[in-house]
């Protein structure tokens, strides 16, 4: 129910927030520019929170529960933090008095409107969706992986740096890359990088050791353009489909967004937690100590490699079916429509 309810929360600043680059500019480069560094900051973000949170979880002594407790209080506190800063210095939106009421049925009826109207956007959908699902298993899976099959609780912490490290280095070059080639091919690059630095991680279940930092930072590197393209491809869908449509619906494609992320990165978690079961991984109870079965620590090593590598290659197939280019961005709203 608490993480129901954060959530829900979430999602209430998280809708208007997805949407807002799609009425900041309506350049197409401008928009690439403005989210690669927004996934730089939200990359330092979750370095930070990555590897300080166990940090935390360890201040609580031999009280784990304190430990999480801590850990729990901080992290609300400076999502707020963040929350009022970005709510407080965002543009002013529609006057009040000029805001019609609609009910929250309107609302949904609105956001499948959208889904079933702009077909960029399903496309668009569908493989953040599935990568959302692919990253959100190995995000999950980065514990027990560190504990269980690099036998080290600091290795988290270098898994975490590994990843996010070079995408915070590595944003930037995805904007210019896709300013060269397009954000779409761009993506497709990011997205086949990762699943192949996905699938290299499979060696770690015959041989652990430090190597496998080198994949996953080969994956951080893409991961920063698997997070920074199509949120730069998304107010583009937005724009288009004002110009076809009428504008004022970007609220209904970020409502539609950030369900889609949300289920994706839900279900990442949860398709780990099939695979823990399916493989006879044994829990641990406070203090006691578990020996996990060769299965289990195979399930692990698996659904942080081959689990997500397929995915991701398989959401790669409505990236290439995705038809917008900057033409179809920067041509007259009269005169431009994408061909089915």
């Amino acid at each position: 129910m608490a993480f129901l309810a954060t959530a829900t929360a979430f999602s209430l600043f998280q809708v208007p927030y997805i949407a807002l680059p799609a009425e900041l500019t309506d350049d197409y480069d401008a928009r690439t520019r403005l989210l690669t560094w927004r996934v730089v900051v939200l990359s330092v973000a979750i370095l930070l929170f990555g590897a300080g949170g166990p940090m935390l979880r360890r201040t609580g002594g031999d009280d784990e529960a304190l430990g999480y407790l801590v850990m729990a209080i901080v992290a609300g506190l400076v999502i707020g933090l963040g929350m009022l800063v970005a709510t407080t210095i965002a543009p002013a939106g529609v006057p009040r008095a000029e805001r019609a009421r609609r009910s929250i049925a309107a609302g949904y009826a609105e956001g499948l409107a959208a889904l079933r109207r702009s077909r960029p956007f399903r496309l668009l959908l569908a493989a953040f969706l599935l990568q959302g699902l692919a990253t959100g298993a190995m995000l999950a899976g980065a514990n027990y992986v560190a504990v269980w099959v690099m036998r080290s609780d600091d290795a988290l912490t270098f898994l975490f740096v590994a990843l996010i490290g070079p995408a915070i280095l590595c944003a930037p070059l995805w904007g210019r890359l896709a300013q060269r080639i397009g954000k779409e091919r761009s993506f497709v690059l990011a997205s086949a990088v990762f699943a192949v630095a996905a699938a290299a991680l499979v060696g770690m279940l015959w041989a652990p050791g430090a190597w496998v930092y080198g994949p996953v930072a080969l994956a951080g590197a893409a991961y920063a353009g698997m997070q920074s393209l199509p949120m730069a491809m998304l107010p583009d869908v937005i724009a288009h489909d004002a110009r076809v449509s009428g504008p004022g619906l970007a609220g209904s494609f970020g409502g539609v967004w950030t369900a889609g992320e949300t289920t994706g990165m839900a279900f990442g978690a949860t398709l780990l937690t099939i695979v823990l079961a399916a493989t006879g991984y044994l829990e641990s109870v406070g203090a006691a100590e578990v020996v996990q079965p060769d299965a289990a620590v195979a399930g692990i090593a698996l659904s942080f490699s081959v689990l997500p590598a397929v995915i991701v290659a398989l959401s790669i197939i409505p990236i290439l079916r995705y038809p917008l280019r900057r033409a179809d961005i920067d041509a007259p709203a009269q005169t431009r429509e994408v061909a089915p």
